[in-house]
């Protein structure tokens, strides 16, 4: 079996918003209307296998979107970091979804200054045996991994890739 049909990549998306949050912030009902909207348009392409959703709060509990839509915060440090992770057939795959698709695009563009990232990288990708389902706390920490120890095989980045096992 080749590599590719042998292995998934994951991919986390970690976003901290910007400021005060509430569910009837601008940002945050864009944000969670197009979601869904995303997520369809990329299972639709064929290279996405699975996606999971959630964020961690400041005290490290992780919420679903109730939680999450129930925060009601002041200040950027006090927010959660919402969660989006994914399986997708490859990189290339990936890359091509997240930068060439007019509605992912769009999305990035619109909130772009709505991203905190003063605690560093905010994406991370690693390869699973196929099949093999990532919690968001694992994601996290592979996250926390790239950002205090740089890419390897096991947390990576688009600027620094490391191919799947053989």
């Amino acid at each position: 079996m080749a590599d590719a049909q042998k292995y998934t990549l994951v991919h986390m998306n970690v976003v901290r918003p910007v400021g005060p949050f509430n569910a009837g912030h601008s940002n945050a009902q864009y944000f969670f209307r197009q979601l869904p909207l995303v997520f369809a348009q990329a299972k639709a392409d064929g290279d996405l296998f699975w996606h999971a959703h959630g964020a961690r709060a400041p005290d490290g509990q992780y919420l679903e979107m109730d939680g999450i839509l129930a925060q009601d915060t002041r200040d950027t440090h006090e927010n959660l970091h919402i969660i989006t992770m994914a399986g997708w057939r490859d990189v290339k795959a990936m890359h091509r979804f997240t930068y060439r698709e007019p509605l992912h695009v769009e999305g990035m563009r619109t909130l772009r200054d709505w991203v905190d990232r003063s605690d560093g990288a905010t994406m991370v990708m690693w390869w699973v045996v196929r099949g093999t389902r990532v919690s968001l706390n694992e994601g996290w920490e592979r996250l926390q991994n790239l950002r205090q120890n740089g890419a390897s095989k096991d947390a990576f980045s688009l600027q620094q890739r490391f191919a799947a096992p053989e």
